[in-house]
């Protein structure tokens, strides 16, 4: 596999002596063709043997027997055993001496079915292949066997031939085969039906992440990697069928979603369509190979001289195509030392040395090229040690560096000039003379400017400054030159300029790129005129135009959405306080408009996320269109929009521009090749100027989840009654969320009875709040605020735990032959968002004693309508937990009998608002009797709650209702008075 393939994703080796080995087997013994056996007259063609001879014959047809793999007798023409080879003799129970002569009806446990041989017999002997099951008793055991009789033309006494088969032994076999795929330490399966597995051992889910349990039949499938998958399945079908073998490598995916590769081995077995699969996780191997072949060929493809010594450095084992260009064809067969001078030949055993005891080397050698030229090469001597430590090899890494000892010999004549230069270089240096010309640039202005690096020598330094920097380029020369003809001026004079000394001077400039750009540079001059070494100003500049760039988009990032290029809320808090005193110093008002577009996490979730952003940035640009360019528009996160309308007149300016937003809206957008329509609703809040930012959000936050209540698709204008309920609401969930954490909640349980046997049968738990002054609070009055502030999980996790503690409590007090008790708990759509709700809920009932089965979980159609996988995945790993589901206020909101049959829903609750109305109410009563009637169709159960009547129950117990719940039987109550209803019955 090189690297980067992608095809061969199911690679399949040619075949090997695994195939070449494995004669062709029996495959089934209802449906074997004697035209696949060779005749003995095939076989002699085939190995290149006369056949002439009758002995010959016999012969071959003897061994053809004798070399079966399954169980072959031979029958003369008097019905008497000619040979029988090993598998026969085992199922007719017969030693090697007692075969020859013995008569085959002797052998039948029901002398009755003699006849019936004796026909076969003569059927095969007219050359038809005959099949029958017959019973034998050999050694004293009754055996049914399996028996194919065919006539063999190739001997002269026509035998007839019989294939048997055990079907006992394919059991044994089996059992064997299982046994030895459950104990090997290697990855092992058995393949039945061409591609579905029967057993798989452990190493399957060590290597894939997936259970054993869901690999059998063609669960494994799904983890072949799907780029491969039909090919491999096709390929394991296709052996099968033949009978062969097969080997390969094929890649899977775990359930981590990772690559991996598995080293297969597939060998038939004697039933059809079945084999032995093997397989080993080789991913570590196929990557160590990847990465010594890229390894090898980078080492190939380099320019540097790569060779391998052997341990004591003597022999070059091997060299890259760098290297082998400059030595001889013969340098793999000589010492290297020949390769050097005289004196590298001593500076190398002096390295070697230096390898052996301290470990690398590094120095310079001259090597002697095939063309007798000295190259010098600056070299790495790295040794290889084996795991005890000893070296075994030996890397050389070698670098030409002739025209570098050639430009060192150069610069030895300039190097004390340099000097101060290197010494107060940041970055990019340049030596400017007297009459402003560049003497002297540092190479780092190839790489900074592009220049090349003598390119800018003699040129004007000022000419690189962009035009607008010029000044800022003047005044930085005005502090180190002086002008010696004329008084100071502030700028350059362009025809005698004295240099003066000066304290070192930085400006930024914008300097000219070689490509036409600019680049920023911060600069810094002095004065070294009086050092004769230099003789001029040295400029030192410092490439700042990425941290500038960086500095701005950090800055740009802190105040902007990074999707839609909006106000941020950082910025939109900037900006309020502008607004809101403009409008107090000129009598105007500022409408703040919360917009949350309705049902977007749906569109989210069902088209994906990268829909769900262009309809962000459609709807922002839409946004942007609709209001006036001095207004505010900001993206506080998700789908929530604020627009802050400045300079407004009246209040109804920021009702007319919710209008214009919401039909803008309206429009459809096209996303992921969709046509969307989505609504939004809108908070309103209108501000005098006297507000702050945060109470302007506040009261437009609480508008907005007034327009949610209502129905979405509003807006509505915060007001008085609005900012009541804003601080109810904080009151409430400060309350709620005090009673959280100090475990102030109490669970109350209403009983829920069997309506054919009055019985008890468990309870559902109802949670109220114990207030400072001992009252209760009762959930209407803060549920939705658990919803809407994120507590609701807290709040539904305690609640659980209690009800869980509490059922376990009276099930151990149970008497003997009373029905184990169930509970009912309400959990919140947030709940089943959590991916490890499931295991925490495990946790609680373990800890508890409590089955699942007793557990039930009553959740609203609200937390099924918008379709999220998690709490998918939540309901079915509870159902297989063994939790039942319940549907809560069934027909009461957005119903869809999608629902019961995506979702895993145990029973049905019907809503009190239908049970009022039954007897007294057509269309409630109808409602009832519908659902019970479709509940029961599906197989589920039904609850009733709500009943508070005698004619009620009845009817409801004509309905064939299976559960009821309400004020008849009792009010919910505390767990102490609760235990007076166990064990009762109801009896009207």
């Amino acid at each position: 596999l090189g690297p980067g393939a992608r095809k061969g994703l199911w690679v399949r080796f040619p075949p090997s002596a695994l195939q070449r080995d494995h004669p062709k087997k029996i495959r089934d013994m209802t449906t074997i063709n004697p035209d696949d056996h060779p005749t003995p007259e095939s076989t002699a063609s085939e190995s290149g043997v006369s056949s002439a001879t009758e002995e010959t014959s016999t012969s071959d047809f003897g061994r053809l027997v004798d070399a079966a793999p399954f169980a072959l007798v031979a029958i003369d023409s008097s019905q008497r055993l000619a040979q029988a080879n090993a598998s026969g003799r085992r199922i007719l129970g017969l030693a090697a001496s007692e075969v020859v002569g013995r008569a085959f009806v002797d052998l039948l446990a029901e002398p009755g079915d003699s006849p019936l041989i004796d026909e076969a017999l003569r059927t095969a002997a007219n050359g038809e292949v005959v099949q029958r099951s017959i019973q034998i008793r050999a050694a004293g055991v009754l055996r049914c066997i399996d028996v194919r009789f065919w006539r063999h033309g190739g001997s002269t006494d026509d035998r007839i031939v019989l294939a048997m088969l055990d079907p006992s032994a394919a059991q044994d076999q089996a059992r064997q085969i299982s046994s030895l795929i459950a104990r090997s330490p290697q990855g092992m399966a058995r393949i039945v039906d061409g591609t579905s597995l029967s057993a798989v051992n452990q190493r399957w889910a060590e290597i894939t992440g997936q259970p054993v349990s869901e690999a059998a039949g063609a669960g494994w499938h799904e983890y072949i990697d799907i780029d491969g998958r039909s090919d491999f399945l096709a390929a394991l079908q296709e052996a099968l069928e033949q009978t062969r073998g097969l080997q390969g490598k094929l890649r899977i995916n775990t359930s981590q979603g990772e690559e991996r590769w598995l080293e297969v081995s597939v060998s038939p077995l004697d039933q059809a369509d079945q084999g032995l699969l093997t397989f080993e996780d080789v991913t570590e191997d196929l990557d160590n190979a990847r990465r010594a072949d890229e390894l090898s060929r980078a080492l190939e493809a380099t320019t540097d001289l790569v060779g391998i010594l052997s341990s004591d450095g003597q022999v070059l084992r091997w060299m890259n195509d760098s290297l082998s260009h400059l030595l001889s064809e013969d340098a793999l067969s000589e010492d290297f030392v020949d390769s050097l001078n005289e004196a590298s030949q001593i500076a190398f055993s002096d390295a070697l040395e230096t390898v052996e005891s301290d470990g690398s080397w590094r120095g310079e050698l001259d090597l002697r090229t095939a063309a007798g030229d000295l190259l010098a090469v600056s070299a790495m001597l790295v040794p290889h040690r084996d795991v005890e430590g000893a070296v075994d090899a030996i890397s050389l890494v070698a670098r030409d560096i002739t025209e570098l000892r050639s430009a060192q010999n150069q610069v030895v004549d300039i190097e004390q000039r340099m000097a101060a230069l290197v010494e107060n270089a940041a970055e990019l240096s340049i030596l400017v003379g007297r009459d402003a010309k560049v003497i002297y640039a540092t190479p780092a202005v190839e790489r900074l400017l592009e220049h090349s690096e003598g390119g800018l020598q003699g040129s004007d330094i000022l000419e690189l400054v962009h035009p607008d920097d010029l000044q800022a380029a003047y005044d930085l020369a005005a502090d180190v030159l002086v002008d010696s003809a004329n008084d100071e001026h502030d700028h350059l004079d362009e025809n005698t300029i004295v240099i003066a000394e000066a304290a070192p001077s930085t400006a930024i400039l914008r300097v000219a790129h070689h490509e036409g750009s600019y680049r920023t540079l911060e600069v810094t001059a002095k004065d070294f005129t009086n050092n004769p070494a230099v003789d001029g100003i040295v400029i030192n500049a410092t490439d700042i135009t990425e941290r500038l760039a960086q500095a701005e988009q950090l800055e740009s990032m802190s105040f902007h959405d990074e999707l839609t290029g909006l106000a941020n809320r950082a910025l939109l808090i900037e900006k309020l306080p502008e607004a809101l005193r403009r409008a107090r110093e000129r009598r105007t008002l500022v409408g703040l408009l919360s917009l949350d577009l309705d049902r977007f996490k749906v569109v989210n979730e069902s088209l994906g996320h990268q829909a769900g952003d262009e309809m962000l940035n459609e709807v922002a640009g839409r946004i942007e269109n609709v209001v006036r360019p001095g207004d505010i528009v900001a993206r506080l996160g998700g789908d929530e929009f604020v627009i802050a309308i400045t300079d407004m007149l009246r209040p109804g300016d920021a009702v007319n521009a919710a209008r214009r937003l919401r039909k803008s809206l309206t429009r459809p957008i096209r996303v992921a090749g969709e046509s969307v329509v989505i609504t939004a609703s809108i908070g309103i809040a209108i501000a005098e100027g006297d507000e702050t930012p945060e109470d302007l959000l506040r009261d437009a936050d609480t508008a907005l989840h007034r327009a949610k209540n209502k129905g979405r698709d509003l807006a509505v204008v915060f007001d008085d009654h609005l900012r009541d309920q804003a601080v109810r609401r904080l009151e409430v969930e400060n309350m709620l969320r005090q009673a959280i954490e100090d475990d102030a909640l109490v669970v109350h349980y209403q009983p829920v009875l069997d309506v054919k046997t009055g019985r008890i049968e468990g309870s559902e738990a109802l949670v109220r709040i114990q207030a400072s002054d001992g009252s209760l609070v009762m959930p209407g009055s803060f549920i939705d605020v658990a919803e809407d502030s994120g507590l609701i999980s807290q709040l539904g996790h305690q609640v659980l735990v209690k009800s869980i503690c509490q059922t376990a409590e009276w099930t151990r007090h149970t008497r003997p032959g009373q029905p184990r008790l169930s509970i009912a708990v309400n959990v919140s759509a947030r709940q089943l968002t959590d991916p490890n709700y499931t295991d925490k809920l495990r946790h609680e009932l373990e800890n508890a004693a409590l089955a699942p089965s007793q557990l039930s979980l009553e959740l609203t159609e609200s937390a099924l309508i918008d379709g999220n996988p998690t709490i998918e995945r939540s309901l079915q790993e509870l159902r297989s937990l063994g939790v039942r589901i319940g549907l809560d206020d069934f027909g009461t909101g957005f119903s869809s009998l999608a629902y019961l049959k995506r979702f895993p829903i145990s029973f049905l609750k019907i809503d009190r608002s239908f049970v009022d109305g039954l007897g007294t109410d057509e269309n409630d009563s109808a409602i009832v009797r519908a659902t019970i009637a479709l509940a029961h169709g599906l197989n589920l159960r039904v609850v009733a709650e709500g009943v508070e009547t005698e004619d009620q129950l009845e009817q409801l117990a004509a309905l064939d209702c299976d559960l009821v719940q309400g004020y008849l039987f009792s009010k919910p109550v505390g767990p102490e008075e609760f235990v007076n209803f166990l064990g009762m019955r109801w009896s009207s």
